[in-house]
């Protein structure tokens, strides 16, 4: 199976001096279908993975750095550059995971919310904010408490790490959600794993490998 990148906006001015993006067109982007337009999502780990998100085709970010003085920059020069971030709340810096540091992320632009509360994602669906459930599949177990949530929360998407087990996790997920878009993350090395996972019926991926946010 041959992957199918995304659309890719033409080159275009910076929309501020001193960097380089792909378009000077912020997009507004609200649906879960917005996750899977590209097979990959850029999780951004460090201001250096950031800049080099910016020039990659790869249309979603996940945001996994920042804190409430940078975030609004990045997330503003993200969106001028035509992409849609998401932020997982378990990993920045200096903001709980209450209401209030979701609205603060949502009042600066985020589309979505990655966390693996469900107090976090149910503050972020109270705010037409998109929702992703991140669940460790460590064993049945796991899987099965991850099923139990959804009945509850419903969130738009669960990311499954390590990715590997994603197709199998949402076998099972997709037995209370039958639409339910599966993202896999982690422990992705090569174009080929990420076409068989594909095939294997997840959605999309996540990697902070950058040589994987060309496709």
């Amino acid at each position: 199976m041959a992957i199918q990148a995304g659309s890719v906006p033409r080159e275009g001015k910076p929309p501020h001096s001193g960097f380089y993006c792909a378009t000077e067109t912020a997009t507004n982007l609200s649906t879960p279908a917005e996750l899977v337009n590209s097979p990959v999502i850029a999780s951004v780990t460090t201001l250096e993975a950031f800049e080099i998100a910016l020039l990659a085709p790869t249309r979603v970010l996940c945001i996994l750095t920042g804190n409430p003085l940078t975030l609004p920059t990045l997330l503003k020069r993200a969106r001028d550059c035509g992409k849609l971030c998401m932020a997982n709340m378990d990993f920045l810096d200096g903001l709980s995971r209450d209401r209030f540091a979701v609205e603060f992320l949502a009042a600066n632009g985020v589309a979505g919310i990655v966390s693996t509360r469900a107090e976090t994602l149910k503050a972020a669906q109270n705010m037409g904010l998109m929702t992703v459930l991140r669940t460790f599949a460590i064993d049945t177990a796991a899987v099965m408490a991850a099923k139990k949530s959804l009945g509850q929360l419903h969130p738009d998407a669960v990311e499954v790490l390590p990715s590997m087990a994603a197709p199998r996790a949402g076998k099972y997920l997709r037995e209370v959600y039958p639409d339910l878009t599966i993202l896999g993350g982690g422990l992705i090395e090569t174009v080929r794993e990420i076409e068989e996972l594909i095939a294997a019926g997840v959605s999309a991926i996540t990697t902070s490998n950058t040589r994987l946010w060309l496709i």
